[in-house]
């Protein structure tokens, strides 16, 4: 069932879609420079995790501002080279997004809390931990040995890649710089090389979308953010066609 957020609520919001037939059910709902970016993409299931990234993003946003979606107005800009294959941005409101995809799931998170980053991840039981362990965990993760199996170390990965998207750096930043908590005790970052003073300003949450799955959401806030999961909601769901025909 989709619910409305409120903008003033202080809660971090998530919504799940399967993205199957994105590219061909949703497509006319994005921007011209999105088609355009959709586009660039050679395989079908690519197209379809960003139609349908881009799609839930503009009817959430829609119903929200009581608008259609491609009506709405997002920015994504790259700090370094200006392309728009960044951070998702909406101008002109108070909401914070993020979009992240894997297999056949898509995430958008709003919140008005502060800069939000979700990540989701298909846990590939067949990758070569040994060899991605030294590009994903710290000096002190790797000490430990806490995220030997795919469930932990795909835990990590998401933990990190939500906060390193909520800084707008995303994986620019090596996520070796970054250490979180073990990945079974509560979510938390515990050292940034990098950002040290945003060390105690994030808040994350653990998601469990689907089976198989890993994803985690985290915001930068200097006070408590509540976290809502509203689960997966089809793109073509009764809330969401209203929003795009409105």
């Amino acid at each position: 069932m989709y619910d409305r957020p409120r903008e003033h609520d202080g809660t971090c919001h998530i919504w799940w879609a399967a993205v199957h037939g994105a590219a061909r059910s949703r497509r006319h709902l994005l921007s011209p420079a999105e088609r355009e970016r959709a586009d660039t993409l050679r395989q079908t299931a690519d197209q379809d995790r960003f139609v349908a990234g881009r799609a839930l993003l503009r009817t959430l946003v829609a119903d929200l501002l009581a608008t259609t979606a491609n009506r709405v107005i997002v920015g994504s800009s790259c700090p370094d080279c200006l392309r728009p294959h960044g951070k998702p941005t909406l101008p002109g409101t108070r909401w914070e997004a993020s979009i992240s995809h894997s297999g056949n799931l898509v995430a958008v998170a709003l919140s008005t809390a502060g800069p939000v980053g979700v990540d989701v991840e298909l846990i590939d039981e067949a990758l070569p931990l040994e060899e991605l362990r030294p590009q994903v965990l710290s000096a002190a993760e790797a000490a430990v040995r806490a995220y030997d199996t795919p469930r932990t170390f795909f835990r990590a990965w998401t933990r990190k890649e939500a906060v390193l998207k909520a800084t707008g750096t995303g994986l620019r930043v090596p996520m070796t710089r970054m250490t979180v908590t073990a990945a079974d005790a509560p979510p938390a970052v515990t050292s940034f090389q990098d950002r040290p003073e945003l060390v105690g300003r994030i808040r994350m949450a653990d998601l469990d979308p689907a089976p198989g799955y890993s994803a985690s959401v985290a915001v930068i806030s200097d006070v408590p953010v509540r976290h809502a999961d509203h689960g997966i909601t089809g793109l073509d769901s009764p809330a969401l066609s209203a929003a795009e025909a409105r």
